[in-house]
C-alpha cells in the first residue's frame, strides 16, 4: 500500500469515527460559513477577515466601550481582542483612547470609515447566511437556528 492510499485510509477511518460527534459537525458548519463569508468579503473588497467582524460590530453597537467589555461580549480572550483592535486601528476603522476617569481602561471609538464598514458588513452577513444555507428550506433553517441557540444557551448555563 502506497503513502497516498494509507493517508486516504486513515482519513476515511478518522471521518467514520468522528462524523457522529457534535464537535466535528460544528467544525464542518463553521468551516463552510467562514469560507462563504470570507469569499463575500473578498468579492466586496472588505478589508477584514470574518473572524474580525464581531469586534468591529460590537464596537459599533456601543461606541465608547472598553477593550475588556468587548472581550467579554465577544467571548474572546483579551490578547486576541487587543490584536484585532490594533489591526482595525491600523486600517483606520477605530481609535483607542485612554479613559479620562480611569487611566487603566482604554475606550474604543469607531471612525466614520469604521461605522460605514460596520453597516456594510451587517448587510453582507445577511447575504452570506442566505447563500450558505440556501440548501435548506426555510423550515429547516428555522429549526437549525432554534436548536443551535438552545444548545448554546444550555452550554453557557452549564
Amino acid at each position: 500500500m502506497n503513502t497516498d492510499q494509507k493517508r486516504e485510509e486513515l482519513h476515511e477511518k478518522f471521518f467514520a469515527e468522528m462524523q457522529d460527534t457534535f464537535f466535528f459537525q460544528i467544525h464542518r458548519i463553521q468551516k463552510m460559513v467562514f469560507r462563504k463569508g470570507n469569499q463575500i468579503f473578498q468579492d466586496e473588497k472588505i478589508p477584514l477577515h470574518l473572524e474580525q467582524f464581531p469586534i468591529l460590530l460590537t464596537a459599533y453597537a456601543m461606541d465608547g466601550m472598553s477593550q475588556t467589555e468587548i472581550a467579554e461580549i465577544t467571548h474572546r480572550d483579551k490578547s486576541s481582542v487587543l490584536r484585532t483592535l490594533a489591526t482595525l486601528q491600523r486600517k483606520g476603522l477605530l481609535t483607542i483612547q485612554q479613559d479620562a476617569s480611569d487611566k487603566r481602561r482604554n475606550m474604543v471609538y469607531l471612525t466614520d470609515a469604521g461605522k460605514f464598514l460596520a453597516n456594510r458588513i451587517k448587510q453582507l452577513m445577511k447575504r452570506a447566511e442566505q447563500e450558505t444555507f440556501a440548501a435548506l428550506t426555510d423550515e429547516e433553517r428555522t429549526i437549525a437556528i432554534y436548536n443551535m441557540k438552545e444548545v448554546a444557551d444550555k452550554l453557557e448555563k452549564a
